[in-house]
């Protein structure tokens, strides 16, 4: 008899498991969103506590979930017209403003716990990325549309891409620190910044391109999008580039590029119901409370902060927006759910690094233990009292 479960039975227990999870909590309490019932499904059926699925399976299962990952980020990015947000200024200025608010206030919080300087510089900066998986999967799950909605998908993409850019600036410190070639400090961020960019803009040309060759072909239009998908992940992995930053630019750029309108809008909707479970049961799973035991305190006052940030300046600039204060309260609540990419930009430090990126990954796990678990309510909650929602799910 076997040992261990193979991968595709690890994929099979983590789906249905997850499915079922789901559903049995939102038994309990309807107003639950699927997610949360997801992440405590992967939760428990993890390392953390049953260890159904251990530590190894995962890392040979992380292929779906790049994938997975992919789908969310070039969706995002094909709903964000740049055009539009260069001339909605006040948009613009309060995506900007509630990240970069968040980054020095959530610094300067975590100084205080004697956490070290780079760290905190580091773990702030992922404080500003909004969580695009959780966000696109509720405004779905609910069916919402409007002002407010299209507001909060356009400052995730700011604060993703803004989170991006000073992590990057920071890896480049921890560079100088650990006293690495003047070529890692120096070109190292320029080539995950601009050489991710560059390949998103280099596959968007060529999804337009073969779309024109294919013409208005929706079925093999929705295969040629899922393949340049996984192709990204799969460069980006080989050539140690940000798949974060590649995936918004193919999804922006193959929208704002298409003057003729060649590609027929995707409809990724009966695969992203897979990908979803999977995604949200594997962040389950790489929740640790050990963590959250040891750092609790920082953890807590760094959501507390960045709760009050979010809500404090979005409902500030909300008539900037056009919005009531109520909305713009609504707004920053709808941003409180933290991006599980945070992760994956920990892991490319901790590779690196181990031991600076040992400490990074303790205090950004055990932010995320609590964060994965209320956000998608918040955001739910947000969506719903906003009057935007067209179904409770």
């Amino acid at each position: 008899m076997p040992h261990a479960l193979n991968v595709l039975t690890a994929t099979g227990l983590l789906l249905i498991v997850g499915l079922l999870g789901a559903r049995l909590l939102r038994r309990f309490f309807p107003q639950l969103p699927a997610i949360t019932g997801y992440i405590l499904t992967g939760l428990l059926i993890g390392p953390s506590v049953l260890n159904l699925i251990d530590a190894s399976l995962l890392d040979d299962i992380s292929i779906l979930v790049d994938l997975s990952l992919g789908l969310v980020l070039f969706e995002l990015g094909r709903r964000v017209d740049y055009k539009w947000l260069l001339r909605e200024k006040g948009l613009l200025l309060t995506g900007i403003a509630v990240s970069l608010l968040m980054f020095v206030a959530l610094f300067l919080l975590l100084i205080q716990f004697e956490i070290d300087k780079l760290v905190a510089c580091m773990v702030a900066a992922l404080g500003m990325a909004t969580s695009p998986a959780v966000i696109l999967n509720v405004v779905r799950e609910v069916k919402a549309e409007g002002q407010m909605t299209e507001r909060m998908l356009n400052i995730v993409v700011i604060g993703n891409a803004l989170a991006f850019i000073v992590f990057s600036m920071g890896l480049a410190a921890v560079h100088v620190e650990y006293k690495a070639g003047w070529e890692n400090y120096i070109l190292h961020p320029l080539y995950l910044l601009f050489g991710s960019a560059l390949l998103g803009w280099i596959i968007s040309r060529l999804l337009v391109w073969l779309g024109q060759f294919l013409g208005r072909d929706t079925q093999a239009q929705l295969i040629l999008v899922l393949a340049l998908i996984a192709a990204t992940v799969g460069i980006a992995v080989m050539f140690k580039l940000s798949a974060l930053i590649a995936l918004l630019m193919f999804g922006i750029a193959s929208r704002s590029q298409d003057a003729r309108h060649a590609i027929v809008e995707p409809d990724l909707s009966q695969f992203s119901g897979l990908f979803y479970v999977a995604l949200f049961v594997f962040s389950g799973t790489q929740l640790e409370w050990r963590y959250l035991v040891m750092l609790w305190p920082a953890a807590l006052a760094f959501i507390v902060l960045r709760f009050a940030i979010a809500l404090a300046a979005s409902t500030a600039l909300a008539q900037v927006n056009g919005m009531t204060l109520r909305k713009g309260a609504l707004l920053g609540v709808g941003l409180v759910p933290l991006s599980g990419f945070n992760i994956l930009m920990v892991q490319h430090a901790l590779g690196d690094y181990p031991q600076f990126g040992a400490q990074l990954s303790a205090l950004v796990v055990s932010i995320l233990v609590i964060l994965e678990l209320l956000g998608p309510i918040c955001t739910r909650y947000a969506l719903t009292a906003s009057g935007e929602a067209k179904s409770q799910g």
